[in-house]
Parts: structure tokens; sequence; C-alpha cells
């Protein structure tokens, strides 16, 4: 054995922990998971044991139609977060892409938000600002003598999905502005002279040079958003019914609810399967849109 052979193998070897710490952490996580989602387990009837029961949760998820109402609340919520957080990014992106003023100030306070705690936002949202009792909107309705709107009632997913894009739009903002920045200022030049305008400038210049910082953006805010759980579980709890649960609720309902653990843990294999297909889609789009910018 040659004595670089000898230093490949010795390098493998130490990495050995390294991959061991990985498999520990991530996938043996996941292979439990798995095997949870093929038994019956109620918690709360412990007279009724833990039994192997093959594919019978999968077969009960796939035939209840209230599954399919979540699934349909969770694309409703998170297409919809996606397409309102993109264009407020942006928006606010080339807004704050120039000096004026107080500019860092402005900066810091449209982005604040984002670094506030989901059940924070929730509670804040729900008792000082939204409850038609008590809250500002109470206040406000009563000052114009009209009945107070019961969003979190009678809007309860449109609400959550206001909220989810009050919180994530400056994610959007920050790696916009970051990519609106790096744009040099002799290309922008160089489109004064040459005659484009405004909107010329923005879809021919500004949006092919930041294509990977918009692709960044709506690849992780939306893994982010398929997350949201603090909010609906401060505000709405998924109702009323479920017409306002995604995904990760549903399964905290049925897990702790329900107290079904086999169900519960299907659902969440389901869940991680559908992200990974919309995510995969995604990477494929921005791949076709980003070789037609390149054209």
């Amino acid at each position: 054995m040659s004595d670089g052979s000898y230093r490949y193998q010795k390098a493998k070897f130490l990495t050995l922990p390294a991959v061991i710490t990985v498999a520990l952490v991530t996938q043996v996580p996941i292979i439990f998971t798995l095997g949870l989602s093929f038994v019956k387990w109620i918690v709360v009837r412990p007279d009724l044991g833990v039994s192997f029961d093959g594919l019978g949760n999968y077969l009960r998820i796939f035939t209840d139609p209230e599954f399919y109402a979540v699934i349909a609340h969770t694309i409703e919520l998170t297409a919809g977060s996606l397409v309102c957080c993109t264009v407020l990014g942006m928006f606010f992106a080339l807004l704050l892409n120039r000096n004026f003023l107080g500019v860092n100030l402005v900066r810091t306070l449209i982005v604040s938000p984002f670094f506030v705690m989901d059940a924070v936002a929730g509670i804040i949202w729900k008792t000082l600002l939204l409850h038609p009792s008590f809250g500002f909107n109470g206040y406000i309705a009563a000052l114009f003598h009209v009945k107070p709107i019961d969003f979190f009632g009678s809007f309860s997913l449109l609400t959550v999905l206001v909220l989810t894009v009050w919180q994530w739009t400056p994610f959007f903002i920050l790696i916009l502005l970051a990519g609106l920045q790096g744009i040099s200022e002799e290309t922008l030049d160089s489109a004064k002279v040459d005659g484009a305008g405004w909107l010329r400038t923005l879809f021919s210049i500004k949006i092919p040079a930041i294509y990977n910082h918009i692709e960044v953006a709506i690849m992780l805010g939306s893994i982010f958003i398929l997350k949201v759980f603090g909010l609906i579980f401060v505000t709405t709890s998924g109702g009323p019914g479920v017409s306002s649960t995604n995904l990760p609720y549903y399964v905290y309902k049925v897990g702790f609810y329900e107290w079904d653990v086999g169900r519960a843990t299907a659902i969440a294999i389901v869940t991680a399967v559908l992200t990974l297909i919309a995510i995969m889609a995604l990477f494929r789009f921005f791949q076709r849109r980003f070789k037609e910018w390149e054209v």
C-alpha cells in the first residue's frame, strides 16, 4: 500500500466518529418513527397494548376526508404565504436598496418581526390586537359603533396566512436586499445610459441578477412556512374544526389529543414525503427557469 493510499484510508477512519454521530442524530429517529407508523398504539388505552398494524395507519389516513382537507389547507397556507412574502419582500427590498435619512433604522424596524417567536407573535396578535372584546379590534369597533370582526373564528385560515406573511416577509427582504446590494452600480448606470426605464431595469437586470437569491428565499421559506406550528397553536388551535389546521399541527392533534401514536407518526412520515416532493418540484422549476434566464 502506497503512502498516499494509507493516508487516505486513515483520513476515512478519522471521519468515522462524525459519520456515526450524524447517523445517530438523524437516521435513527427517522427509522424509529417509521417503525412506530406500523403499530397500533393508543396511549390512553394501555389495555389494548402495542400491536403491529402493518399499513393500517396509512389506510386510515388516506381514507379519511379530514386528512385531505388538512392537505388543502396546508397548500393554501404555504402557497399563499410564499407568493405574498416574495412579492412584498421584493417590494420592500427595492425600497430599502437606497440611501436616505434613517435607512438603517427603517431596515431594523421592518425586519424585526422575523426575530419574534411564533408563540409570542400569536399571543400578541390574538389578545392585544385582534381580540373582538378587549383587543385593539374591539376598541376600533366600539369607536365606530359596529360589531367587531372575529378574525380567528370567521376567517381563521386567512388570518393565520396574514400573520405568517407578517412574520416571514422580513426573511425574504433580508435575502433579496443582500442580492440587490450586490449588483454593481456600473451595470445600472449603463442601463440608464442605454435608456432603460425603471421597469425594464427591474425585469431585465435586477431580477435576473438576484435570481439565485430569489430561489434560496423561496426554497428556505417554503420549508419554514410548511413547519408553521406556534402561530396556529396559540391563535386558532387549528379550528374552527380543521379550517386552519396544517399538517404539522394535525400531527400534534392526533398525537396529543387523540393519543394515537401510530397514526400520528404515519401522518408525520406522509408529511415529510410530501414536503420532499414539493421541494424537489420547486428545485426543478427553478432550474428550468434559471436556464431560460441564461438563454
